[in-house]
């Protein structure tokens, strides 16, 4: 059974991504805007949030262990270190690029997604940090297989998508996002070439997503808090 999936995001009125853009970090807008986007993550009481490699980075600050083979090989495909969490954290990291200094993310217990490829060392560079994992078959992940895996393995049925253009295309055009939440800023970047909140390559997404508005509700700051349901294709 898959997760509930809910793309969780805040933008400007043109879409883009990234908050220094239209909210400065000295401007009046930006702490109330993120305070709200928090207050509306919180009031999904989702069991999980998940995003990928590059938004990860913020809190995947640690440094990269000696390299030194395991003694014996580490566990394969799961690994569960804290068999008491109850909220998660998804980090999505194929190429098994982060290297972490703490097991939690934002409240959340760490659980790290790889492909089928990475080292043992890296594995044992999680466990010994106290992090879970579960190892994906193949180079490529497949999103639909995560989720249900994650589901199965530690009960999660409810998840925010909390991550940057590309992840969030990716899981939009695997047709496993459930529901699209934008708090939507009174503010515009304008600034040629930021990233917008969903990017999916020069096919875009236009031929395969349909939606429908489930609400539209002002909230603090002046911004409105859109909600649209995916319509399955």
């Amino acid at each position: 059974m898959k997760p509930y999936v809910i793309c969780h995001m805040v933008s400007p009125l043109d879409g883009r991504l990234l908050v220094d853009g239209w909210a400065p970090k000295e401007g009046p807008l930006r702490k109330p805007i993120l305070d709200e986007y928090q207050r509306l993550h919180e009031a999904f009481d989702a069991d999980a949030w998940l995003a990928g490699t590059t938004t990860m980075k913020e809190f995947a600050t640690g440094q990269a262990g000696a390299g030194e083979s395991p003694s014996s090989p580490p566990d394969r495909p799961w690994h569960l270190a804290d068999a008491q969490a109850r909220h998660f954290a998804i980090a999505i990291d194929r190429k098994a690029r982060l290297h972490w200094d703490s097991a939690t993310a934002d409240g959340g217990h760490v659980v790290v997604v790889l492909a089928a490829s990475v080292p043992d060392a890296h594995l044992a560079e999680l466990a010994a940090m106290g992090i879970s994992y579960l190892v994906m078959p193949g180079d490529d992940i497949d999103l639909k297989a995560m989720l249900e895996a994650l589901n199965q393995r530690i009960g999660i049925r409810k998840v925010l998508l909390e991550g940057g253009a590309t992840i969030n295309g990716a899981f939009l055009k695997a047709g496993v996002v459930d529901e699209i939440s934008v708090l939507l800023a009174p503010a515009i970047d304008g600034s040629t070439g930021s990233p917008a909140i969903f990017e999916a390559g020069e096919d875009g997404l236009g031929a395969r997503i349909r939606l429908d508005l489930a609400s539209a509700d002002p909230v603090a700051a002046g911004a409105v808090h859109l909600r649209y349901r995916v319509v399955p294709s």
